[in-house]
């Protein structure tokens, strides 16, 4: 099992270096903030002004744009799908869809809406592919006692012996349970490129870049909101840090619901004393790093990011009880 969590603890840290990597190599903004103009995805021929975007993309660009005034109109070509895979086939395949889903949908109403059906399209789309790794997930929760008794039964035993029979009742209650271990990566793997495709489509959509949610831009940033006077901006933030912890300690808590439903008394080496330390403390610790590496990544994207981010954990929280009401047997 320590080899388990070490893996998914590099996994973890991997997935971070790459989001924090990637996000930094690619963005569609200037420093103050503006989408570089020709990086806006468009579904039809719009018009935006000049001072709420940016020419400061190259010396062709600003000697394009350089005689108009900051109240002037910019037309914007729609975007084709070729002109996006022309940028790379993460852009094409990712960005574009996400970004002509929003803009479609804002059309009817606002980016802000736009985001909100985006991401429920796209969690619905990853709890499908991904139901059985997150039942898996779940069920990790309801073996942990087993998986104490097998720890505390091989505690202190280093021979090559007892660390083989530890492995096979491991697997074997693995097996019981129908449970793959890294199973649960998938859900990793699966929700990576969507965050990464989301991040860019909420800066470059024009319905983000010109529009507004409740009064507030989605492209500037919380804290850019919040010395603006939009507290309302760092209401979601916080909201959005808030449900993100919630959607990570939701399976822990039903499970506690579950034990007490059906009065299950755990027997003492389901705690064992050095439990913070063991599977459950690591999932915690895993559970905050990322909760922490979220927040101090999002205090600087644009608040469509965090609306985003807000929508997804409530959704992720809504799968959580749908799971655990109609795919885990008591």
């Amino acid at each position: 099992m320590k080899s388990i969590l070490k893996s998914k603890k590099k996994l973890l840290l991997v997935v971070m270096l790459m989001m924090i990597t990637l996000t930094g190599c690619s963005v569609p903004r200037d420093r103050s903030g503006k989408t570089y103009v020709k990086s806006i995805i468009t579904l039809k021929e719009e018009t935006v002004e000049k001072k709420i975007v940016s020419t400061d993309y190259n010396e062709e660009v600003k000697k394009e744009y350089k005689d108009l005034k900051d109240t002037d109109l910019i037309t914007l070509k729609p975007t084709s799908f070729g002109d996006m895979m022309d940028e790379g086939w993460f852009e094409g395949l990712i960005v574009f869809p996400i970004a002509q889903l929003i803009n479609l949908v804002a059309g009817f109403t606002d980016g802000g809406i736009g985001i909100i059906a985006a991401t429920l399209l796209i969690q619905l789309l990853i709890f499908l592919f991904s139901i059985k790794s997150q039942v898996a997930s779940q069920r990790m929760q309801t073996l942990q006692p087993e998986l104490n008794r097998i720890q505390a039964k091989y505690a202190g035993k280093n021979d090559e012996r007892s660390k083989l029979m530890m492995a096979q009742e491991t697997q074997a209650l693995y097996s019981k349970y129908k449970i793959n271990p890294f199973g649960t990566i998938v859900i990793t793997f699966i929700q990576f490129p969507v965050i990464l495709g989301m991040y860019q489509a909420t800066m470059r959509a024009y319905s983000v870049v010109t529009g507004k949610f409740a009064g507030i831009s989605l492209v500037n940033t919380p804290i850019q909101g919040f010395n603006a006077g939009h507290y309302a901006a760092m209401v979601i933030f916080v909201l959005m840090v808030l449900f993100q912890l919630i959607s990570f300690k939701l399976p822990q808590w039903l499970q506690e619901h579950r034990k007490k439903k059906n009065h299950v008394k755990e027997k003492k080496y389901a705690e064992p004393k050095n439990a913070p330390k063991g599977m459950m403390g690591s999932m915690n610790m895993m559970m905050y790093m990322s909760t922490g590496m979220i927040a101090i990544l999002a205090i600087n994207w644009p608040l469509g990011m965090s609306f985003y981010w807000l929508v997804n954990s409530i959704a992720r929280v809504i799968q959580n009880i749908i799971i655990h009401k109609f795919f885990i047997k008591d």
